[in-house]
């Protein structure tokens, strides 16, 4: 299937088109009619980082926003910063011949600057929990005129401990108006379905589930490197052998992250062109922002960092992941992996990314589980000899 034949407003269509977006991912194939439906239903869909799922309800959202109407008509929740903007750069892309006005509100960043944004009129708004909480107490956030309610990521929401904030968000949207909710998860926990009957009553509600492990794992070459000394030096070889344009590498620490990404720049015996950055959790808005501004504009062709960067941000031309650092939670492995070969539709031209893993002593446990989530075995490599 075409996102042509979909039925969607020509100006969504062509928007996809010059993203070279042609054809629909599985939750989005299977979301999307139900989402431009008149009958008002409600979507619950679990689906894994890497399937496409911010598509799958954006497309339903920007198709039924009225450019004409200057009140807020959707409200998107995220856990974070990161998944604010990269929801954010999404439905700018594919209403940007709709002419709609998107807001973005979260915590780190300066919240007059953001209340005089929604004054001045937005359809979309997209917020992470505390700030829009914020903003609702403050009364500069209306949802009387809300059709839409998303929820994205919400099992990372709960493990954030955002429950309590989840709730009285549903609470005050859902009141009155009652919109139309779109909740997505990786895992559909008893919580959720907790939320769910809770807020939906007895409301028609579609239950989507493509949540596949092969969903974003069958697009990249996974193998890994048994290293027991120096291991610092042998990803130097590992580097060298694999040259690799656009990567990511993951490690355990904050402190890690910034430690091998200064030992990188000084690296002497590359034979290839290297310039990285770092991000973790302590970094500044401002400069986070700036670094991964900055691999986008391809300044940077390598990100060091911790699991921050992990979920939801979309960077298509990575070629590869190094887990420099094996995750403790094997799920944190797919997260990551998932980063490699990304897309947030079916695109022309995709190429395979590669996964490569560095597995120590103290790390084998972990490489043992993460091969028992994928139900397959790893390919171990011989260290490169220079």
């Amino acid at each position: 299937m075409l996102f042509s034949q979909m039925n969607l407003d020509p100006r969504i269509i062509q928007a996809l088109d010059d993203n070279n977006i042609a054809s629909p991912t599985e939750i989005q194939e299977n979301c999307i009619p139900h989402g431009i439906s008149s009958n008002k239903s409600h979507i619950i869909g679990q689906a894994k980082t890497g399937s496409g799922k911010t598509l799958a309800f954006a497309i339903p959202i920007v198709e039924q926003i009225n450019p004409k109407q200057r009140n807020i008509q959707a409200i998107i929740v995220v856990p974070t910063r990161e998944l604010c903007k990269q929801n954010a750069a999404v439905f700018r892309s594919i209403s940007k011949y709709k002419h709609i006005n998107l807001v973005e509100v979260y915590g780190g960043a300066s919240i007059r600057v953001q209340i005089e944004k929604i004054r001045k009129g937005g359809q979309v708004l997209i917020a992470t929990p505390g700030r829009l909480i914020d903003l609702i107490k403050q009364r500069e956030i209306n949802t009387k005129h809300v059709k839409f309610l998303a929820l994205d990521e919400a099992d990372r929401m709960l493990d954030m401990g955002f429950l309590p904030d989840v709730e009285f968000i549903l609470l005050k949207a859902m009141r009155n108006v009652n919109p139309r909710l779109f909740l997505f998860s990786a895992t559909m926990l008893e919580e959720i379905k907790k939320i769910i009957r809770k807020f939906t009553r007895n409301d028609k509600v579609y239950e989507i589930n493509v949540s596949k492990d092969s969903l974003t794992v069958d697009n990249c070459v996974q193998f890994a490197y048994d290293i027991d000394s120096n291991k610092f030096w042998n990803f130097i070889r590992i580097l060298n052998q694999e040259q690799p344009k656009f990567s990511i590498i993951f490690t355990k620490t904050k402190r890690n992250a910034e430690k091998i990404c200064k030992k990188l720049v000084r690296e002497q015996n590359l034979t290839f062109k290297l310039k990285p950055g770092f991000i973790h959790g302590d970094v500044t808005q401002a400069k986070r922002e700036k670094t991964v501004q900055q691999f986008r504009n391809k300044e940077l062709n390598c990100l060091v960092a911790t699991n921050v960067l992990a979920r939801g941000m979309d960077f298509p031309r990575v070629s590869h992941v190094f887990n420099y650092d094996l995750p403790r939670d094997p799920e944190d492995y797919v997260h990551r992996i998932g980063r490699t070969a990304r897309t947030i539709g079916i695109k022309k031209h995709i190429s395979s990314g590669k996964a490569i893993s560095l597995v120590t002593s103290e790390s084998r446990v972990m490489m043992k589980n993460i091969e028992k989530l994928l139900k397959k075995k790893i390919e171990r490599r011989d260290i490169p000899n220079s």
